[in-house]
């Protein structure tokens, strides 16, 4: 199917160009972490391997919402808390 001509594509292209692997280019976990490039927990409010919330999420949605967000600051608690139950596995 469609997902093994990826496959195809990328083994012709690997040929042709001469790609790698990324460890070739930017190194192990091991060795960026040595090198200290590894990751940056300041950087990530959440902690590595999570997801982060959405930036804009309120900016995007629809302006009934961005109202009742305004007027009503427990409508926003409660959609963090719909966030926070996704990262910690809760349904």
């Amino acid at each position: 199917g469609i997902c093994h001509g990826a496959w195809v594509l990328a083994a012709i292209q690997k040929k042709a160009w001469g790609f790698q692997r990324d460890e070739v280019y930017i190194g192990t976990a091991e060795e960026r972490a040595q090198m200290d490039k590894g990751d940056k927990l300041s950087q990530s409010h959440v902690g590595v391997g999570h997801l982060a919330k959405l930036p804009n999420f309120a900016q995007n949605a629809p302006q009934s919402l961005k109202d009742l967000l305004e007027t009503d600051p427990s409508v926003g608690a409660y959609i963090n808390s719909i966030y926070d139950d996704i990262e910690n596995g809760k349904n």
